[in-house]
């Protein structure tokens, strides 16, 4: 199922969003739809870590080092 979504830019974000798809040669649905799709990604992670970083830090993983030390 596809979607429509009508956003309403300034015009400096018009301006940019048009100067990126001239250096990408990418159309401005694709340009907005990365962005989203990174913007979403970035959501999720933060949310993952806002739970995993309490867990590991009752754990005693506080650095890099101790979770490859335990992964090993």
């Amino acid at each position: 199922m596809q979607t429509t979504l009508t956003v309403r830019l300034s015009e400096k974000e018009a301006q940019d969003l048009q100067a990126i798809c001239e250096l990408t040669g990418k159309s401005r649905s694709d340009v907005v739809r990365a962005a989203l799709h990174a913007r979403i990604f970035r959501e999720r992670l933060d949310a993952l870590r806002a739970i995993a970083v309490p867990r590991a830090q009752a754990a005693g993983l506080l650095t890099e080092g101790d979770i490859f030390r335990e992964a090993s």
